[in-house]
């Protein structure tokens, strides 16, 4: 043997079983990091690309610039590609229609839509000043195909083109959209209609780098060479954002929130991993102290543990790089084919360098910090001590213990957990720790189901809606959609802002009036947030309001509409129209109080026998003044950002668990094994197997009801503070208990006690009385 190094793989082959543990901290650490980091990295590559699918390629707008600018940027060695475009109507405000739809007017160059864009879906694009690209609703808004001969009605006059292709740059802003179709022509015949109807034009440059990551430089340059200002530049905020270029704070903040949950992973491995090399080292004191004893230096101990924490990296690190890896598959798998939505471009089998060099960096990280405590301890080992077998000194400090109730083991156990008021503090914080943060985080998912109307049991899959929420909707409108097939469900609703009232509550001058139909009502009885609504079907003089922090009606106002006097009965947490001063009543008591007998909305909900044959008849129920709107797309997008939501806060909660696990079970050993001598005196005295595993349990359980003490008592006020603040004031939705989750809170807590129990239970068990005494 050259030097104490030399016994690291030697006792690596004999305390093989007791480096199980510390091994599989060491694994799951790197298993973490791995998955997190790869599914992260996979994700980031697939909403690249979706950004830049929606979004188009392109990193910045210029305003207000001259062609000869123009010409100029795109001559620059930095510059990938560079387009014009100018727009007109894009919020439908002007009489321009394509067809018998409103039109939104483009004029951009070829450049712009095939390359910084990817505009095109199907067919060609312009090619000639007598050809339009129209986005793809139009092929249903007007049952058109490539090829088809199209008119483009101005105040100025008509003017016919040939439709050569079906796209757009905003997909998300026409896809299901019925009432205005993009019209997408040269900048020639852009220029030339603008003229005619004497509109001003406001072209945009749109610039695409060469390298992203030399974004910011090129543009402080251009901004220095074409004397150009904050005001004429603007970013492609998703996709600069993305790539970690983006001036914006929101992106900042993300990037913030990932270095903290790196941090926090990073903290959990230590965590991990230091309660186990503690274990493994109060277990392994004698040999320690034989080192010491042959002449080994406090120096030489420190290096001997750290070098053997780095020997087991050897075999775990790549195992968990392995493991990681293929969890990170099952993820993109369940995100991709399970969830869908904007996780269908992801990669399944994607081998992430990102990730793989997380893991392996963060876990030869963890290890060496969480090997710095037990080295120092093992270095202060006293070679007499260790030798004679006694690893810890005597307390400092002896009580009596008082046996009034209860069993002595149980005594005993309760008496060993509060004997160390450091220990038995953290012990409980840990536990307590992750009782408030489930708490809290289950807050969060609330809120985030809140902010997704889609996620509603009334939410339509198709909006038929008057242009301005104009009362333009006929009542037996409603009752032809029913009769189509392929429509399970409609709902009608009218509207009006503004109406003048007396209420009284003072300051109240005016009210919003929506009306509900009997479907709509019916679903409502799911939202009631105070009173009750079963007076307000059929014309009656009772009314509802949205429970909301910005409305100032309450539960007992009196208001008086038209010189007639209504009473608020009920309060919901959501209403289809803003909720400030929003007054809700049923269709008869709306038409009493307003005279009017028109619908604004009309909400319809699909079966599966629905078709495009569907949706085709009910545009024809529509007119010019009707924005028909399908949202199936929007909403399954919505429901899967939420499905993930939930993937993810669950994921980070059972890391937390699994971390408070480990570190229960690793303190508990680490417990029984300074009180191995006890324990050997308790059994030459009498004391069976089975008392002293239960003494082991009473103090398990100790940690274990002080924790749920602790944790419910500061977790429960504090959600209901959060659930005050974030749910209920902005959504209406009352604060309940949280009875299941309290329920799981309590299995989990008692299955962490359970499992910290069994291996040194086991370990006691299987040692003879006089091993107990004689050996640490």
């Amino acid at each position: 043997m050259k030097s104490y190094l030399s016994l690291i793989p030697i006792s690596a082959r004999i305390h093989r079983r007791q480096n199980r543990m510390t091994l599989l901290c060491i694994v799951i650490s790197v298993f973490l990091v791995t998955a997190i980091f790869s599914v992260a990295d996979t994700f980031v590559r697939a909403t690249d690309k979706s950004m830049k699918e929606k979004h188009g390629s392109w990193h910045i707008r210029l305003d207000n610039i001259s062609q000869e600018t123009g010409d100029k940027i795109s001559r620059r060695a930095d510059v990938m590609a560079a387009g014009w475009s100018d727009s007109f109507n894009l919020d439908a405000d002007h009489p321009y229609y394509i067809g018998e739809k409103k039109a939104a007017l483009y004029g951009a160059d070829e450049t712009y839509l095939s390359q910084l864009t990817s505009s095109l879906e199907e067919g060609g694009i312009p090619q000639n000043d007598n050809e339009v690209m129209l986005s793809s609703n139009a092929k249903l808004a007007l049952d058109v195909q490539v090829g088809s001969l199209v008119t483009l009605r101005t105040p100025a006059g008509d003017t016919d083109f040939t439709v050569s292709g079906f796209g757009s740059d905003d997909k998300e802003y026409y896809q299901g959209q019925m009432y205005m179709t993009a019209v997408y022509m040269t900048r020639n015949s852009f220029h030339t209609i603008m003229a005619a109807n004497a509109i001003e034009e406001h072209p945009s440059y749109y610039v695409q780098f060469q390298k992203i990551s030399g974004a910011s430089e090129s543009i402080a340059d251009m901004k220095q060479q074409y004397d150009l200002t904050d005001e004429n530049i603007s970013e492609n905020t998703a996709v600069m954002g993305i790539s970690g270029q983006s001036s914006s704070q929101s992106f900042n903040g993300i990037y913030q929130i990932a270095a903290m949950l790196f941090v926090l992973v990073l903290l959990a491995g230590v965590l991990m991993i230091s309660g186990s090399l503690n274990s493994n080292i109060s277990q392994r004191t004698q040999f320690f102290g034989m080192m010491r004893c042959i002449g080994a230096s406090r120096r030489q101990i420190v290096r001997f543990v750290r070098l053997e924490a780095l020997n087991w990296c050897k075999t775990a690190v790549p195992v968990g790089l392995i493991f990681g890896t293929l969890v990170s598959f099952g993820i993109c798998a369940y995100l991709r084919y399970g969830i869908g939505g904007e996780f269908a471009s992801m990669q399944v089998f994607a081998i992430s360098p990102a990730g793989l060099i997380s893991g392996m960096l963060v876990g030869i990280v963890t290890v060496l910090l969480a090997a710095q405590a037990p080295a120092k301890r093992a270095a202060r080992t006293s070679p007499v001590s260790a030798v004679s077998g006694n690893s810890e000194a005597a307390a400092s400090k002896r009580r009596v213990i008082r046996h009034n109730v209860g069993r002595i083991e149980q005594t005993l156990g309760i008496h060993h957990a509060a004997g160390s008021r450091k220990n038995w503090i953290l012990m409980t914080s840990s536990f307590a720790l992750t009782i408030i943060i489930a708490l809290c985080f289950s807050v969060g998912i609330d809120f985030a189901r809140g902010l997704m109307p889609s996620l509603k049991s009334w939410q339509p899959d198709l909006f038929l809606n008057g242009y301005n929420n104009a009362l333009v909707l006929e009542q037996h409108t409603k009752d032809v959609i029913l009769d189509i097939s392929g429509v399970d469900r409609a709902f009608g609703t009218a509207y009006l802002d503004h109406i003048p009232a007396t209420s009284s509550r003072p300051g109240i001058d005016y009210i919003n009036l929506e009306s509900y139909d009997e479907n709509l009502l019916k679903n409502a009885e799911d939202e009631v947030v105070q009173g009750n609504l079963r007076d307000i079907s059929g014309d009656s003089n009772k009314v509802m309001t949205v429970y909301s922090k910005d409305n100032p009606l309450k539960i007992g106002d009196t208001i008086q509409i038209a010189g007639n006097e209504v009473e608020v009965t009920c309060s919901v947490s959501g209403s289809l129209f803003p909720g400030e001063r929003l007054v809700i009543c049923s269709q008869e008591t709306f038409e009493r109080l307003t005279g009017a007998d028109g619908l604004t909305m009309i909400g319809i909900q699909l079966d599966e026998d629905a078709d495009e044959g569907t949706l085709q008849q009910i545009n024809k129920l529509t007119g010019s003044d009707v924005i028909f709107t399908d949202t199936r797309v929007q909403n399954r997008e919505s429901n899967t950002t939420y499905m993930a939501l939930r993937l993810g806060v669950y994921g980070f909660l059972s890391i937390i668990g699994m971390v408070t696990m480990f570190y229960i079970m690793n303190s508990i050993s680490i417990s029984v094994a300074a009180r191995t001598k006890q324990y050997g005196a308790m059994r030459a005295v009498g004391m069976d197997g089975t008392q002293l595993i239960l003494m082991i349990v009473a103090e398990a359980f100790t940690y274990a009801v002080s924790g749920l003490i602790c944790g419910f008592g500061i977790g429960l006020p504090l959600s209901y503070l959060l659930y005050d603040q974030l749910v209920t004031r902005h959504m209406g939705m009352v604060w309940h208990p949280p009875v299941a989750l309290l329920c799981l809170i309590v299995l989990f807590v008692a299955v962490c006690a359970a499992a910290a129990v069994y291996a040194p239970a086991k370990r006691i068990r299987n040692m003879a009385i006089t091993e107990t005494i004689n050996e640490l």
